[in-house]
């Protein structure tokens, strides 16, 4: 079957095509700012972060996000691995939106939470995350990075709550 193309099928194909090139504009990446993160608790099993960012949208258009990825460790050394959470979201145009997002990441090594308690000292962490913006054909990962401390005592606190309970008689 062959098409039929006609003045007004050609106006409107040419129109559409001058539309898309002229109001599709690619968009454009939002700012990440990470605002803090809350130590939601830390124990045997791991440890949880409620990580808080502020996200600035440029674009005239409202974007959607999908997920967000993070990787925590502490002190320098102990790398406690990456969690991505699903997270849909939607980034109003040319507005500032908060997201909190909760990260739960397991010990590897349980001993590791030991010798951190026992080094009567705060303890540094990093966490490197991003962002997933946009669907399945136009995506893209914003990253951000963001650090503090664990303080001696959430980590005494935690290392106490991780050790078994003795039954008594």
């Amino acid at each position: 079957m062959a098409e039929v193309r006609g003045p007004t099928s050609t106006f409107a194909w040419t129109l559409s095509v001058l539309l898309l090139l002229t109001g599709c504009a690619r968009p454009k990446l939002p700012t990440i700012t990470p605002e803090k993160a809350k130590v939601a608790s830390i124990g045997s099993a791991g440890v949880e972060l409620l990580v808080e960012l502020g996200v600035d949208n440029p674009n005239r258009v409202e974007l959607s996000g999908r997920s967000v990825t993070g990787r925590l460790v502490l002190d320098g050394k102990h790398d406690l691995g990456t969690v991505t959470v699903p997270h849909a979201f939607k980034l109003p145009p040319g507005k500032r939106s908060h997201l909190s997002i909760p990260l739960s990441l397991t010990w590897k090594d349980l001993t590791a939470l030991v010798g951190l308690a026992a080094s009567n000292r705060d303890i540094p962490y990093a966490v490197d995350g991003s962002v997933s913006l946009g669907g399945d054909v136009l995506n893209a990962d914003v990253p951000f990075r963001l650090s503090g401390v664990f303080t001696h005592d959430e980590l005494v606190r935690a290392t106490v709550n991780s050790m078994p309970r003795l039954p008594f008689p």
